[in-house]
């Protein structure tokens, strides 16, 4: 070969509950018991739409240039599983990708008529010279991946630091997300390699009120080695219609 990653969920404001102090703890663990609870909330409330469907603009840009143009329509349920389905240009024409958990995610490419999953060494590589990895899709869900804490707090915006849990199936040792309440969810996802150097910046925009609770309809990710950027433009958003089970199947990827 992710999907939003290219691939995404809503991800939703923390309640001022959630981020209120906590007493009688020394600063550190307070922190970190402030943290963990944030990101809980986050999680919580990114699962508020359990149906999403929208159709996707994927732009690549390439030394400030527009390389090239992707369109995928996308179907989630319950964050966990995910359904994408490639509509143009004609190279990727009817390829289509199903996550039926963070551990097993599937590829169907018109072209050679068989299904293979996406092996574990290739989820932190971009897909068709786009800055989103396969690895952004099992990451719609935080909490149990990442331990967090209070990093700062500057105006309407809490910054956490979330630090992979041993085991966790994920290869990024540590992320920061941006909280702007102002706004109502996750702005900014800062991705750090090993030494601690920011690889990558995923930034969240053009938010709307989708039955009453904001979603972004653009996201951008940025390379901070390369300077190149991806751009993620939503449209047909959809949060209201049940989708059936049946969707996440190996026979949907078969089908025509």
């Amino acid at each position: 070969m992710k999907p939003v990653s290219f691939f995404l969920a809503t991800v939703l404001a923390t309640s001022a509950a959630a981020v209120g102090a906590y007493t009688g703890q020394p600063a550190q663990a307070e922190a970190a018991a402030d943290g963990n609870t944030i990101l809980a909330e986050v999680d919580r409330r990114a699962g508020t739409f359990g149906n999403q469907s929208y159709v996707a603009n994927m732009e690549i840009f390439k030394g400030g240039e527009h390389k090239k143009t992707l369109v995928f329509a996308m179907k989630m349920k319950n964050l966990s599983k995910q359904y994408i389905h490639f509509l143009e240009p004609g190279d990727v024409k009817d390829m289509k990708i199903l996550m039926l958990d963070p551990t097993n995610i599937l590829l169907y490419s018109d072209a050679f008529k068989k299904i293979r999953r996406v092996a574990a060494h290739n989820l932190n590589q971009g897909f068709h010279g786009s800055e989103f990895q396969p690895e952004d899709m099992v990451m719609t869900e935080l909490s149990s991946k990442f331990d967090a804490r209070v990093k700062g707090k500057k105006g309407s915006e809490t910054t956490l630091e979330l630090i992979k849990k041993e085991g966790a199936p994920v290869s990024v040792p540590k992320l920061e997300l941006v909280i702007d309440g102002k706004k109502g969810g996750v702005t900014i996802i800062r991705y750090f390699d090993e030494a601690g150097n920011q690889t990558r910046e995923q930034s969240r925009e053009k938010w709307v009120k989708m039955e009453g609770k904001p979603m972004p309809t653009q996201i951008r990710m940025k390379n901070l080695k390369t300077g190149n950027e991806t751009v993620i433009n939503l449209t047909e958003i959809d949060v209201k219609t049940e989708i059936p089970e049946s969707l996440f199947s190996r026979r949907t990827l078969l089908r025509g």
